[in-house]
């Protein structure tokens, strides 16, 4: 029996490293084929340029907005406003785009409409940007731009994206590592250095949350996201789903190593553990 569970426990073992080696090596080979994709960046560009000499509107691609975001060149103040359904935002999106999709139009309450505005569509092909631009201009937007073949071109062109992570995926699940709250409050007890990350709303944090855990809610993680100094993070929420969807962006925004609590915040209550408030 002892040999059998040896067997079973090198076996979990061995996947484990498996799934962190094949993230690893998906990750190496993502940024191979961004290398590659560099040496044909100027001919996507003269392509995004000869298209947008018969577009209505004017383009950026995805090369000069990639400078703009890491602040190259001048420090001009823009919004990044994707306007795709939220669906397609919450698998893949750009650091920092606000999501607010034509049915959610208008704008002028959500975002500082005296900015550049970079509308984010699907693709080339994507016909709600001349809807939205149509939209925008009546809010008296006046500084707009269009990215260039939308996320379709960043993704193939930059690459770097956010996702709220699929715990179907087996690239998001090896984004991240699971403890027990049992396991969590031993390491209080014993005073191990440890940094804990509670994604619940404000509200739900001042009802009680474990010593020392930040409060990010989990709406404000991205423009927050400087606030998260250590590289290794324990992770809290409401339920295990938001604590996942928040750690795969932790990952993704600066490659932590995230740590979910399983059963979450209710089974830390529920083992009557301390809380604060």
């Amino acid at each position: 029996m002892e040999i059998e569970k040896d067997k079973k426990e090198k076996m979990i073992i061995g996947l484990g490293f498996g799934l962190i080696l094949f993230v690893i090596v998906f990750t190496l080979l993502r940024n191979s084929d961004f290398t590659k994709k560099d040496n044909s960046d100027s001919k996507q560009s003269n392509l995004n340029s000869q298209l947008s000499t018969s577009l209505p509107y004017e383009t950026i691609g995805a090369k000069d907005l990639n400078k703009k975001i890491l602040g190259i060149g001048t420090k001009e103040e823009f919004t990044l406003l994707d306007i795709r359904p939220f669906n397609e935002y919450i698998q893949e999106h750009i650091v920092d785009a606000i999501n607010i999709p034509l049915d959610e139009f208008p704008v002028k309450e959500k975002i500082n409409t005296k900015n550049l505005i970079v509308v984010i569509g699907s693709d080339s092909a994507d016909k709600n940007i001349s809807t939205a631009l149509e939209k925008l201009k009546e809010e008296d937007c006046k500084n707009i731009i269009v990215l260039a073949g939308g996320m379709s071109s960043w993704t193939q062109i930059i690459g770097a994206t956010v996702t709220y992570g699929d715990p179907k995926s087996f690239v998001d699940q090896a984004k991240v590592l699971y403890l027990d709250p049992a396991e969590l409050n031993d390491a209080i007890t014993q005073k191990v250095p440890i940094y804990i990350i509670d994604v619940r709303s404000k509200e739900q944090f001042a009802e009680g949350h474990i010593a020392e855990a930040k409060n990010i809610p989990f709406e404000e993680l991205e423009k927050r996201r400087n606030e998260i100094t250590e590289k290794k993070v324990i992770v809290v929420g409401l339920n295990e789903l938001q604590e996942f969807q928040a750690s795969v962006q932790m990952y993704d925004m600066l490659l932590v190593s995230p740590y979910v609590m399983r059963t979450a915040m209710t089974g830390w209550k529920d083992k009557g553990f301390p809380l604060v408030k």
